[in-house]
């Protein structure tokens, strides 16, 4: 990739893992595909490849996304450049045929938008360093990369050749045709004589020295018509019949390795995008102290859930955590609907976008990065399938935990519900005592009490993880019962307080 990691090409990468399971049941990606749909042309963007558990590319990329921040004319003309890639992305993909009518027009003038943006660009990237208000490697390296693209991709009078052989393609307005009929009066070829009153001198693309291609006598070479159409579309479909394969080649040729780069820039524009919406919606962020990755540390004050404030816009509610060093497995209880899916997802996204490097949402954080994040969460049952719902649940675990190490942060929401409570509490304490004795660190969110309460036996009889409780406070009393959606530790209540949820959403009982 171009410029979202460090320079050392010495070094081998190390990306974070992370499941397309994971993804959907976290909400990632709907709302990163979202995200990154800031591009023209509709071409596919796998932003997943971008997750790595580096610390120096973490840092790396808050260098160069604080500058961008810092400079909204700067962003323009990356976003510009981004969308002439866009565009060249897109009809590199078109398939080629004889036939091209007036759209196709877009297609020559691309070109000179891409020397033009890429060349603005440039000279602002040169601008800024040069007056010391850059300092960051990745924009430094972007400056260089600019220089070498326009200075080997096209020639150092590109803008005067264009204007003296391109013809006026790209701004079409009047022309001269001249036709050619056979004996019973139908149009067998046409000749494009004049544009803009000025006479017409060929291709920019073709093979023939520039001299050849200034003709100061006769008009370009008659073609033989398929079918005539309207005159505009049938003298562009003679012009770009004859030069698209050549124009294909031209821009191929400049195009080749701009693909990384493209990439990269899409990667950060996603990400101010992101930072705009946050600070627009008034949600905190910080970039978050790095912690060694041994420490498997978490440690947040006032955590948001980025995707939920999206979505909801308001009334979100804030959290604290912390994980004790070395590890630790929480047990999260508490009452119905008091978010403790939507706290489970926020660990998984908080942890998600520091290793993109972009902020967190939350007031101050310092986070160990991890090799993969693991969801186990329980879903409808699939009645297509032969097992049920609890062989479903188990072979979802059974995954979950053939993925996952020491080094892996684990979600778990519910992740055994097909069974009774007393064989629920039974799988449950296994295969929780199995992620102790790994090393495992995560959450499990959990209506089985006994599972919380029972952490002090497993914490003195296993070696491995620390498990602890956590509880969804809920606040009032009696029928008066309702949701805080604060989550604190503290031994489990032994209520979901169902009954008082089902009187206040629908007046039984």
């Amino acid at each position: 990739m171009g410029f979202l990691t460090t320079t050392d090409i010495s070094k081998t990468p190390r990306p974070m893992q992370i499941k397309e399971e994971a993804l959907v049941d976290l909400m990632l990606r709907d709302y990163l595909d979202r995200i990154f749909d800031i591009h023209e042309g509709g071409k596919t963007f796998d932003w997943t490849r971008f997750f790595t558990a580096d610390t120096e590319d973490i840092l790396f990329r808050r260098e160069v996304l604080t500058e961008l921040s810092a400079h909204p004319q700067l962003v323009q003309k990356i976003t510009d450049v981004c969308k002439c890639l866009s565009q060249i992305h897109a009809f590199q993909e078109m398939p080629v045929s004889g036939e091209f009518y007036a759209e196709s027009i877009r297609e020559f003038s691309v070109l000179r938008l891409a020397h033009q943006t890429m060349q603005s660009l440039y000279g602002m990237l040169d601008e800024l360093s040069g007056a010391g208000r850059l300092q960051s490697r990745g924009l430094l390296l972007l400056k260089d990369m600019m220089k070498e693209k326009v200075a080997t991709n096209f020639t150092a009078d590109f803008d005067t050749h264009w204007e003296e052989l391109a013809g006026g393609l790209e701004q079409l307005g009047s022309f001269r045709v001249r036709l050619t009929m056979d004996g019973e009066l139908h149009v067998i070829g046409a000749a494009l004589t004049h544009i803009q009153k000025e006479r017409f001198v060929g291709s920019i693309f073709g093979a023939r020295p520039i001299k050849e291609l200034r003709q100061n006598e006769k008009p370009w070479d008659l073609a033989t018509l398929k079918e005539m159409k309207t005159p505009a579309e049938e003298l562009i479909r003679i012009q770009l019949s004859n030069n698209m394969k050549a124009f294909f080649q031209a821009l191929s040729r400049i195009t080749a390795d701009l693909t990384d780069l493209y990439d990269d820039l899409m990667f950060y524009l996603g990400a101010l995008r992101y930072i705009r919406q946050m600070e627009k919606l008034s949600v905190p962020l910080c970039y978050p102290g790095i912690l060694p990755e041994a420490a498997r540390g978490f440690d947040v004050q006032e955590m948001y859930n980025p995707i939920l404030c999206v979505y909801k816009k308001s009334g979100t509610i804030p959290n604290d955590i912390t994980f004790k060093e070395g590890g630790e497995l929480l047990i999260l209880t508490g009452i119905n609907q008091g978010g403790k899916t939507t706290f489970l997802r926020a660990v998984g996204v908080t942890q998600a976008f520091f290793q993109l490097g972009w902020p967190v949402s939350c007031k101050k954080a310092s986070v160990s990065p991890v090799k993969n994040i693991v969801t186990v969460f329980s879903h409808e049952e699939n009645t297509n399938l032969q097992h049920g719902k609890l062989g479903q649940e188990l072979k979802t675990v059974r995954a979950g935990l053939d993925i996952a190490t020491a080094d892996s942060l684990l979600l778990c929401n519910e992740p055994i519900t097909g069974t009774s409570p007393m064989e629920n509490l039974y799988l449950s304490r296994e295969v929780l005592s199995a992620c102790k004795l790994q090393g495992f660190h995560g959450i499990w969110v959990t209506h089985i009490y006994d599972l919380a309460s029972g952490a002090a036996d497993m914490n003195r009889d296993l070696s491995g993880s620390t498990i602890s409780s956590l509880t969804a406070i809920a606040v009032g009393s009696g029928a008066d019962v309702s949701a805080s959606y604060i989550i604190k530790r503290g031994e489990p209540k032994f209520t979901s307080y169902a009954k008082e949820v089902l009187r206040r959403e629908t007046g039984v009982f």
